[in-house]
């Protein structure tokens, strides 16, 4: 099936041929690597290697098929994460900077799709549902329904994995009618819609509604039986249909069982197992389907029969080990031990088996606790920052070329004035020329006292609207908490809404508050500040945060008063030790200390934690989102408080910097120029 699958998106590309790719060259050769079988993938490799060793300068595209075609056997047949992600980062990086293109674009997304895949299976979700956005965006741009056809099934999956049957539904439905459209790939729709549809009737199978369930199973097999003819020449493609049809036979046995038809449904699971036990079919099926009719025999009390299946799947496990049927093995071996008496067996069984369905729990909680809409979002929102950002970046660039015309204006005036004292003659002209020349200075003053204005207007606007924020997400915090502590929820699905209400609320009072910060400027308003109650009052607010991470926060503190903003010197330090438990450790210690330094009141926070990278350590002062990282306890962070602090910490003629190595901690320390009552009266 792999082969052939990749074979057939390279017709899907035939619209983006140029010169640089070679289609005409290169599709016979994976038209004949289709016809070995997938026991010889050895020497379909060796063929593509040999061609592409001897072709001089291949065209992107024509690289993107043989590293499509390995990637696809190395994930589909042999789940092999390391090879799969090789091949992945070898498409994006031929593709990188050429995705204006329809073609490249949609190959660029595929494989970032598969990159989720991996990150899916690897646990790291966040990351997963960002990759498959990310690949819908490129795929989604060129109208290609084959290739949109995969995002929704992977979207379809992860629903399916957090047991959200009913949400993964419209998903497998939406992609079988994305590939009705699929004209250019008839074996990649034949595979994909009889796919869906006995997906579909696992969903409804999973909910206990069989009569919906068996309506798909039987419509499965009927486009099947009805569409397959065309494909029953390639042995990949024979192969592939038998496995299809071996896994929703499969499927029917045992919802046969589970109506009580046991005669039906153990015939239909015999008929599974023998043909996905070929070569090339579906061996995890098969050993599924086997667990299936063991434990259907230990129910009828066929021993021999049961130990004689038992047996039969050890032995396939041995050489294809499979994680899922490895669990079901161990726990139906210890209801063999246990029903034929020999009970000290039972319980070794059990407990290996109990061991290994923990572990499987664990890597299995992530999908639990993803909400998918949330995470979507989340991107859109980072979507938008990031066009504003561009925005801003275009402003600045058109204030700098401003800056640059003034400049220039300016020269030519002083160029001007000096040739008129060489020249009378020119004395009328240079005095015209100088009347236009501050005429545009002019123009150019008042363009930038408008923006400057401009720019005003919108800072004074931002913090209106986040200080209007600032009460109805308290309001809402309050309520969580008040519902959280008071309301008796009980329902576990409730809990979970309102621990994300509450983080949600926190995550945006933080952001609104850091708004409310942004742009500090000269006239503040000062007055005498008691360092040492400012630092405890901030120490107090954020112990409960430290304690949840066991760690230890240290003062050593005397009285010292300086000249600042109380509300916006207590913001530095709440920031910089808020950051120091945030990148420390679970268990870890932060110091916070004063020192007198020739009249100036110096302010240490010191951590043990992640460090600094060298790459961070030039722009960690800079308000962009570039240099935003999470907290060893996956703690969100926005980027603008380190640049907060700088500007607040500059407005008060006081200066701030740090000293950090990764991997063994960060000291931030600040300098204030102690209270006089002569210099600050």
């Amino acid at each position: 099936m792999v082969p052939l699958l990749f074979g057939l998106s390279v017709a899907c590309n035939h619209s983006d041929r140029d010169n640089n790719d070679h289609p005409a060259f290169f599709e016979p050769v994976f038209q004949k690597v289709d016809t070995i079988g997938p026991g010889r993938k050895e020497e379909a490799f060796r063929i593509l290697d040999s061609v592409y060793a001897g072709f001089p300068n291949p065209g992107p595209m024509d690289l993107v098929w043989k590293y499509r075609y390995k990637m696809d056997y190395y994930w589909l047949s042999q789940n092999d994460r390391f090879h799969t992600r090789l091949y992945a980062d070898s498409i994006l990086r031929v593709l990188s900077g050429k995705t204006d293109r329809r073609g490249y674009a949609v190959e660029y997304g595929r494989a970032l799709m598969y990159v989720g895949d991996i990150c899916r299976d690897e646990g790291k979700l966040d990351n997963a549902v960002s990759l498959y956005y990310e690949g819908k965006t490129f795929i989604q741009r060129t109208s290609d329904t084959c290739g949109m056809g995969e995002y929704s099934l992977r979207m379809a999956m992860v629903y399916y994995r957090q047991g959200k049957y009913h949400l993964a539904i419209p998903y497998f439905r939406e992609m079988f009618a994305e590939l009705s459209a699929c004209n250019a790939k008839p074996f990649y729709r034949f595979c994909y819609q009889q796919g869906q549809l006995d997906n579909i009737g696992l969903c409804f199978d999973h909910q206990d509604q069989k009569d919906s369930a068996m309506y798909y199973y039987d419509s499965a097999m009927r486009y099947i039986q009805q569409y397959k003819a065309p494909f029953m020449k390639l042995p990949n493609q024979i192969i592939y249909t038998m496995a299809a049809e071996a896994v929703v036979i499969g499927n029917k046995g045992s919802l046969l069982l589970r109506t009580g038809d046991t005669v039906a449904g153990e015939k239909l699971l015999n008929e599974s197992i023998r043909i996905n036990l070929q070569e090339g079919t579906e061996f995890g099926d098969a050993l599924k389907t086997m667990g299936k009719l063991i434990k259907l025999q230990l129910a009828q009390k066929r021993f021999s029969e049961a130990q004689q299946g038992l047996l039969k799947m050890k032995a396939i496990l041995d050489s294809v080990p499979v994680t899922a049927a490895e669990l079901s093995w161990r726990e139906l071996q210890s209801e063999f031990s246990e029903a034929t008496g020999n009970h000290q067996e039972a319980l070794a069984f059990l407990r290996s088996y109990q061991q290994m369905k923990d572990s499987l729990a664990s890597l299995e909680n992530p999908f639990q606790a993803l909400d998918i809409n949330t995470q979507f979002n989340y991107l859109s929102g980072e979507m938008e920052l990031d066009l504003l950002k561009k925005q801003n970046e275009i402003k600045n660039i058109y204030l700098s070329v401003m800056l640059l015309l003034t400049l220039m204006v300016i020269i030519i005036g002083v160029l001007i004035w000096q040739y008129s004292k060489r020249s009378k003659k020119q004395a009328a002209k240079l005095e015209s020329l100088n009347r236009v020349v501050t005429r545009q200075n002019e123009h150019l003053e008042k363009s930038l006292r408008a923006l400057e204005h401009s720019q005003q207007d919108n800072t004074r606007m931002l913090k209106i609207v986040a200080h209007d924020l600032r009460n109805p997400v308290g309001n809402m915090i309050s309520m969580a908490d008040f519902l959280q502590n008071y309301g008796n929820v009980t329902d576990e699905q409730n809990k979970e809404a309102l621990q994300l209400i509450q983080q949600s609320g926190h995550m945006a009072l933080e952001l609104i508050s850091n708004l409310l910060y942004m742009n500090i400027r000269g006239d503040i308003r000062k007055e005498q500040v008691e360092v040492d109650v400012a630092l405890r009052y901030c120490v107090d607010l954020i112990k409960t945060k430290a304690n949840e991470k066991q760690q230890q926060i240290i003062v050593h503190l005397f009285q010292a008063t300086v000249w600042a903003s109380r509300e916006k010197i207590w913001r530095v330090f709440s920031n910089l030790i808020t950051n120091a438990v945030k990148f420390s450790p679970v268990g870890g210690i932060v110091e916070v200390a004063m020192q007198m330094v020739d009249g100036v009141v110096r302010i240490t926070v010191r951590d043990n934690g992640i460090g600094i990278p060298d790459t961070l350590k030039g722009s960690i002062f800079n308000l962009s989102q570039d240099v935003k990282r999470r907290g060893t306890m996956g703690e969100e962070s926005f980027g603008f408080g380190l640049a907060i602090s700088k500007q607040i910490v500059d407005a008060h003629g006081g200066r701030i910097w740090f000293e950090s190595e990764e991997g063994k901690g960060t000291e931030f320390i600040v300098e204030l120029e102690k209270y006089n009552e002569v210099n600050h009266h």
